[in-house]
């Protein structure tokens, strides 16, 4: 299914999960985006919210962005980006760091394989949790 098509097979359900996604830059979870959607319409399913949010992401309307040991986020910013996930709260953010196209080339060795893209996660602390593990020691 192409991108296109998900606007024209649109439901009123979809059409609400990406209306929750334009410009939401918070990274939510499926659960996130859930809960968010049950305000608007109390009959929205957990299931529908996850099939839709999934189909999304396969046409290039939002990313899924996995995380490990948590639940996979998702991203409304489509252009190339770095992230810093908080080990302790699992949230998401964008980092500041420009995206190095000249990574995205397969590295010697590794004859027969094709690079496409890159990632760069990086994991720590955000503001917020490293100020209260400071104030807890």
């Amino acid at each position: 299914m192409q991108k296109e098509d998900v606007r024209n097979r649109n439901t009123r359900q979809r059409e609400l999960i990406i209306r929750l996604m334009d410009g939401n830059y918070d990274h939510p979870t499926a659960d996130e985006i859930y809960e968010l959607a049950r305000k608007e319409d109390p009959r929205i399913s957990r299931g529908t919210v996850y099939r839709n949010l999934n189909l999304l992401a396969e046409t290039g309307w939002i990313r899924r962005l996995a995380v490990n040991g948590g639940a996979d986020h998702y991203d409304c910013r489509l252009k190339d980006h770095y992230h810093f996930v908080c080990r302790n709260c699992n949230k998401v953010f964008d980092t500041p760091i420009p995206y190095a196209d000249s990574l995205n080339h397969t590295p010697v060795g590794m004859d027969g394989f094709k690079t496409e893209w890159h990632n760069l996660l990086l994991i720590g602390l955000c503001p917020a949790c490293a100020d209260r593990e400071e104030k807890e020691r």
